[in-house]
């Protein structure tokens, strides 16, 4: 017999926007600067603009990317992909020519929606005009790429330069309005399966190359059902959704959340400290949801002191490792009393793991919670490959409660990957280390790939990285291996502190605090948002063991 929390979840999101248009017709949605959207509104909009990629033959199965940065048109290009049966690639507004190049041409992009430009910081017309040189000569319904044969259409919002070979999203929006295509979409609505895959994203490659998970709708929504229900969310709750969309967080998190529990939701256009705590007090925020290094900034922010946090009750903080201390931060300083820390993947569901306000606080500062009923978990030796017991370090594999409940479809055109990855009977090898205490909460410890040995002993930088935090004064640290001639390799740690701590004074609290396997050898400092970060808000370690390399080359080694 199927859990309720499944049932309820096992539809596709076309429907859930149908039903709560046809609910809350007059509800404000969304809210971004001086724009707002109710539910009906935003039906409509998605259902013409998904005639119009109709119009341009968009299929099911075909694939539309979304190459913008946060605007309510994203919300709206993300579920037309959806009504039409097509899967949304969500591509990193930071991308460069060549990061966009690797994805337009691994997922075969049909349908690229775009912008010209991403908030003055990224030439979105000069990268494309270079990979798509046929944009200024052909036609838009004609347009043919020699580097890029599945790519038939360009749309782009607030162009501008006029391309011939671009149609506008104004343009589709109208095709679609004047179109005769409800039929077709009704048609696809309901053949369309939970089990279809929505969502292609690439993972944050904090260790190499992203590779493009896939996700469900039913993976999606059983995960979105249970999280609602832990965090209380009502259609009374008012959401700040200001992480990039483009991320799981953003767009299947932030946003979805309001669709499915009817809240109003407060999209920024980017993250500013300031602004986003501006519009908690405006817009009478109660649910804030970020990742560490969000909370961190806006707690350190000038006008922090001034802010009106009074309307925020919980959120959740998820995306990167979190510091007991930081947490204990989020909870007592910035209010957020109901705060959940979350731990997942995006290929997963997003979270499968969850602290609430109803677990001893030293569990919410100290772990990433207890599975989610739509998530089994367990730790694995990562060479017998056997089940490990309580407090032992192991590989965190998923899988399953009911068929989809968790587990995602593995990596889109990369079946060796896939193979590589979900196991014979159903497991996600997660590639993240950690172990269940006796009280049956997850300790996260790092990545396989992060791992390394110090004189023949395993060291996991997460493990050095929480003890540092708890240093008074750390306010964030990272770990990664330096070359050493006679252990192999021994720990670097880069802090962002208080200007009066001295590399000596952490070096001798780590001492007294860790074996000599831990103890960090070297100590850099740095600035918040200086070093190497994924745009979800992780350290790229590869890239950061690269630079503490050249850093201690030119100063004559170790």
């Amino acid at each position: 017999m199927k859990d309720s929390w499944y049932v309820d979840a096992c539809r596709t999101w076309s429907s859930v926007v149908e039903e709560h248009a046809e609910r809350y017709p007059d509800k404000v949605l969304f809210v971004c600067e001086d724009k707002s959207i109710t539910f009906r509104e935003f039906r409509d909009l998605v259902n013409d603009f998904a005639k119009g990629l109709v119009s341009i033959g968009v299929k099911k199965g075909d694939v539309v990317g979304i190459w913008m940065p946060n605007c309510l048109e994203w919300i709206v290009c993300q579920f037309a992909a959806y009504r039409a049966g097509a899967l949304l690639l969500s591509l990193y507004s930071y991308y460069r020519r060549s990061e966009m190049e690797y994805a337009l041409k691994q997922s075969g992009v049909n349908v690229l929606i775009t912008t010209d430009t991403f908030l003055g910081k990224i030439d979105a017309l000069s990268i494309l005009s270079g990979l798509l040189p046929e944009l200024a000569v052909h036609e838009a319904d004609a347009l043919k790429c020699a580097g890029f044969p599945d790519l038939r259409s360009v749309i782009v919002l607030e162009p501008r330069v006029q391309l011939p070979g671009r149609l506008t999203y104004g343009e589709l929006l109208e095709r679609g309005k004047q179109s005769s295509f409800d039929a077709e979409l009704w048609e696809r609505q309901a053949a369309a399966s939970p089990f279809d895959v929505m969502n292609i994203m690439y993972t944050s490659g904090t260790t190499g190359f992203p590779k493009a998970g896939m996700s469900m709708h039913i993976t999606n929504l059983t995960t979105i059902n249970l999280w609602s229900k832990h965090a209380g969310l009502t259609p009374d709750d008012v959401i700040l959704c200001h992480v990039p969309l483009f991320t799981n967080f953003g767009g299947l998190y932030g946003a979805c959340l309001g669709i499915w529990n009817a809240c109003k939701v407060v999209i920024t256009r980017q993250f500013a400290a300031a602004e986003s705590l501006r519009l908690i007090g405006s817009n009478r925020v109660t649910y804030v949801p970020g990742t560490p290094s969000m909370f961190r900034i806006m707690l350190d922010d000038d006008s922090f002191a001034s802010a009106d946090l009074s309307s925020v009750r919980g959120g959740h903080v998820a995306g990167a490792p979190l510091s007991g201390s930081l947490m204990r931060e989020i909870i007592e300083v910035f209010g957020a009393r109901e705060i959940m820390q979350a731990w997942g993947l995006s290929e997963c569901g997003g979270l499968s793991t969850v602290t609430t306000a109803l677990d001893p606080m030293n569990k919410r500062l100290n772990t990433v919670g207890r599975p989610l009923r739509s998530a089994l978990v367990k730790i694995v030796d990562t060479e017998s490959l056997e089940e490990l017991p309580p407090a032992t370090p192991g590989e965190i594999w998923l899988g399953d409660v009911h068929p989809g409940s968790c587990v995602g479809k593995g990596y889109f055109r990369d079946a060796q990957k896939t193979a590589a990855t979900i196991t014979a009977d159903g497991w996600f090898r997660t590639g993240d280390m950690g172990f269940f205490d006796e009280d049956g909460y997850l300790h996260l410890v790092g990545r396989v790939d992060d791992m390394f040995t110090v004189g023949g002993f395993n060291v996991y930088p997460a493990e050095i990285e929480n003890d540092l935090m708890a240093i008074p004064g750390v306010k964030e640290a990272f770990v990664v291996p330096m070359d050493d001639r006679r252990l192999g390799s021994v720990p670097v740690a880069w802090i962002a502190g208080d200007s009066g701590i001295t590399e000596q004074q952490v070096i001798d609290v780590c001492k007294g605090r860790m074996t000599p396997q831990k103890t960090p050898r070297k100590v850099f400092f740095y600035t918040p948002g200086e070093l190497p970060m994924t745009p979800s808000g992780k350290v790229r370690k590869k890239e950061l063991t690269a630079k503490t390399a050249e850093l201690i080359s030119e100063n004559g080694g170790g």
